[in-house]
């Protein structure tokens, strides 16, 4: 555990003295060269505990969506800058890199405070929303009466209509891991369904089920059941019973509940899928879930669009029809957090070389070769994957 006087505990001082400390090693760590030659991309010193800061690092370099993103859209933005010239760096892009491009630098920039200290184990979940927030909150935001055709992934028609039952949503300038959900409340009394309420999500938290377990053979052994991501994304989807709510037209005596359905409108570039593995025992602990999730390399996403099931009566036939025009994606990376909830734990990565079909190991500076295999039978914490260009 490092320590410093107090006069010198101010997170930009003392990052400031790590990188003076630790110099040229912070990017690449030991054997740059050697590393290039196989092709590899540089490794990320671990100075504390910013393994949590790596891991997103090293995912978002594997995405070349999102670097041409962030390099088109970004040049004013000190966050996007330093992250820029870091990713650059860790894909070989350079020759060199700026001793201010640095996880520590990029830290000590971001707005929220709680990332000011590069020191504390933080969750890397957490750090990706609060880095997306960095990146992206001087873009202008709207209110606006959005027409139905304008929130779905297959039209590029402005449809302002107010017929469509959409209700006043933000719309901000796009970038890869916003998408649009849509929501609406069917009063189980009389079916009257309310508008479609449209909301921006740039990643989706889903929840592993409660395990069911059987008992199996003649010695009656119990196993414990797995579950597919398809599965958590259908759950995450899963209709739900809204109470205490009262029904514009019918009134609902007694205020029968009301039916929440939700489903995709506008699917992202960036798929970005968080598994919660915080569970609670009955004494009220926090333990990790270590169910397996099986993933696949390529995920279609169209069985979760079904807008039919949100649309009032006067919506015509042909938009209830309409699918996205691509809503296949492949996977990219994958982020893995080692050990339990009480103790720091550690995070690591599989990340997609960019272009390539090869897999990569990574912890921090530690840069292996690794096989399919090995990633698809991982715990995964957090899953990226990109859409398919057609």
């Amino acid at each position: 555990m490092l320590s410093f006087p107090v006069s010198f505990s101010s997170p930009i001082v003392i990052s400031v003295s790590i990188l003076t400390a630790i110099s040229v090693y912070i990017l690449f760590g030991p054997e740059p060269k050697d590393r290039r030659k196989r092709g590899y991309p540089g490794g990320l010193v671990n100075y504390g505990n910013n393994c949590f800061a790596n891991a997103i690092v090293q995912c978002l370099a594997s995405s070349s969506i999102f670097i041409r993103w962030i390099d088109e859209h970004l040049q004013n933005n000190t966050v996007a800058k330093i992250l820029l010239d870091l990713i650059q760096s860790i894909n070989g892009e350079r020759i060199s890199y700026s001793q201010d491009s640095t996880v520590a630098t990029l830290i000590d920039h971001m707005r929220q405070p709680k990332w000011l200290s590069p020191f504390e184990q933080q969750d890397s979940h957490e750090f990706l929303l609060s880095l997306i927030n960095s990146l992206t909150y001087k873009q202008s935001i709207q209110s606006k009466h959005l027409g139905f055709a304008s929130c779905l992934d297959c039209s590029d028609e402005q449809d302002n209509s107010k017929s469509m039952m959409i209700t006043e949503s933000p719309l901000i300038t796009p970038h890869p891991f916003q998408g649009l959900q849509a929501t609406q409340l069917q009063c189980t009394e009389c079916k009257q369904k309310n508008p479609i309420s449209v909301s921006l999500f740039e990643t989706l938290s889903l929840i592993i089920p409660e395990r069911q377990v059987s008992n199996s053979g003649t010695l009656g052994i119990r196993q414990q059941r797995n579950f597919t991501l398809q599965e958590l994304i259908g759950n995450y989807l899963k209709s739900e019973m809204i109470t205490n709510l009262t029904c514009s037209k019918c009134k609902s005596k007694g205020n029968l509940p009301h039916r929440k359905i939700t489903t995709f409108s506008r699917l992202p570039e960036i798929l970005c899928l968080h598994i919660i593995r915080t569970t609670w025992t009955n004494e009220g602990l926090p333990m990790k879930n270590t169910c397996h999730i099986s993933f696949p390399d390529l995920l279609d996403m169209n069985p979760f669009i079904s807008l039919s099931r949100l649309l009032p009566a006067n919506i015509p036939p042909s938009q209830t029809n309409k699918k996205p025009s691509n809503a296949m994606y492949r996977l990219n990376s994958v982020l893995v957090h080692l050990g339990g909830i009480s103790e720091a734990g550690h995070f690591i990565v599989y990340r997609r070389q960019v272009d390539k079909n090869e897999w990569l190991s990574i912890s921090d500076d530690t840069i292996r070769e690794c096989s399919e295999l090995q990633v698809f039978a991982s715990m995964a914490y957090i899953l990226f994957y990109e859409r398919i260009k057609k």
